[in-house]
């Protein structure tokens, strides 16, 4: 996947060992509060991001999954739901941020605004209608695919590049041309309360831990990161139980003691955790 750019770190997503913690969804759409007619009852245990592909007999084991659309079919998707007809299956889309692998870099390329030179990625024009057009066609060809929802990721790379009002326009749109699809974002904690009313879940990965690429070596935040860590979690709690959305954490960890560490942070918040030692999210 994309990796995105926080205020104060790179990050990426993975997958690994999990938590079978139960999270309470609450239903509250009862005029009180802004949120859309959305039917949030996302009863998970657990959840794995896989962006490898095959796998498909040990990726129905789980409640949802978030995979990369490109390397699967349509019978692939089929065959996950017959052998799991519970299961959310959820496709990868980057909002903030185009990679050259997509079928539609070369139509995005006037509207890109930088380089991500981490990863030779290209920021783009959030508010570009060619890119609303974009996305929603490949929205609606996901759902042709059997797909349930997507999973928006690079949130934060737009707020990186300043179009904070944009992205959360954006998701509104989203939501608004399919008020029946799954909408997980990641991060964005600078807009989620914005954007909360429009989804159905949150995925805060670097959550108890964060990844020194140099080392190659997991660390627990601490001191202030930990506290903005704790302070960002606080508000998810508190929009989970206003809006009914499901909060999932990811962590890289470098061994089974610190991912028990790790899914205990999680539990105190109630939220549902994902811990792994693979930052590539090629493993099962």
């Amino acid at each position: 996947m994309k990796k995105i750019i926080p205020i104060f770190l790179f990050l990426v997503l993975f997958c690994g060992c999990l938590n079978n913690s139960k999270d309470t969804i609450y239903d509250t759409n009862d005029g009180t509060n802004d949120k859309p007619n959305i039917k949030n009852n996302l009863n998970i245990n657990n959840f794995w991001v896989y962006y490898g592909s095959n796998n498909i007999e040990k990726l129905s084991k789980y409640d949802l999954i978030i995979i990369e659309p490109y390397n699967y079919k349509k019978d692939d998707i089929q065959k996950l739901k017959s052998l799991n007809p519970n299961i959310k299956v959820i496709a990868y889309l980057s909002i903030g941020e185009v990679s050259k692998s997509r079928p539609y870099y070369n139509d995005v390329k006037d509207i890109s605004i930088g380089k991500n030179q981490n990863w030779g990625s290209y920021y783009i024009n959030i508010k570009s209608p060619k890119w609303h057009n974009i996305l929603l066609n490949e929205i609606t060809k996901f759902k042709n695919m059997g797909f349930d929802g997507v999973f928006l990721d690079t949130v934060d790379s737009a707020i990186y590049s300043n179009q904070n009002d944009e992205t959360i326009l954006l998701i509104k749109e989203i939501r608004e041309k399919n008020p029946n699809l799954i909408i997980i974002q990641n991060r964005g904690f600078e807009i989620v309360d914005k954007t909360a009313p429009y989804i159905n879940g949150v995925l805060f990965e670097d959550f108890t831990t964060t990844y020194d690429f140099k080392h190659k070596k997991a660390h627990f935040w601490e001191n202030n990161d930990l506290k903005w860590v704790n302070n960002q979690a606080n508000n998810l709690k508190y929009l989970k139980d206003k809006y009914g959305i499901i909060v999932l954490t990811l962590d890289y960890v470098n061994d089974e003691k610190m991912s028990e560490k790790c899914i205990v942070h999680s539990n105190n918040y109630g939220f549902i955790p994902m811990t792994t030692t693979d930052i590539y999210l090629n493993k099962i």
